[in-house]
């Protein structure tokens, strides 16, 4: 089990934008490591961290170049959230900090109904 807190921002590039923080944890669900069940929460800056959505599904991280995941809640302007989200890996390139020995940069496209 992994558990993570890290920004979320506008875009992919070093510098971005912050739009607000996600929490949660990842589990490996298979042998080989290619997918995880993930479960976090995204909590947007704007408004003092009210407005959120919860996250939950299956990330595979190989042989597909997105995953979905369901929203399944959220606080504030976004109570009562339910859709998808389309997630996908991207590559650490050269320019990003590296501070563990293991990046990943995650791009997230939200679908949704309140």
């Amino acid at each position: 089990m992994t558990v993570f807190d890290d920004e979320l921002t506008e875009g992919e590039e070093l510098g971005s934008g912050l739009v607000g923080k996600a929490q949660g944890f990842y589990i490996a669900s298979s042998v080989e490591g290619t997918s995880q069940v993930m479960a976090f929460t995204a909590k947007f800056e704007e408004n003092g961290y009210e407005d959120s959505l919860s996250f939950f599904g299956v990330h595979r991280t190989t042989q597909v170049s997105q995953s979905q995941l369901a929203i399944i809640g959220g606080t504030g302007k976004y109570v009562n959230a339910n859709g998808i989200a389309i997630i996908k890996t991207f590559p650490v390139n050269g320019q990003q900090h590296n501070t563990d020995g293991l990046e990943t940069l995650l791009h997230l496209t939200a679908y949704l109904s309140y």
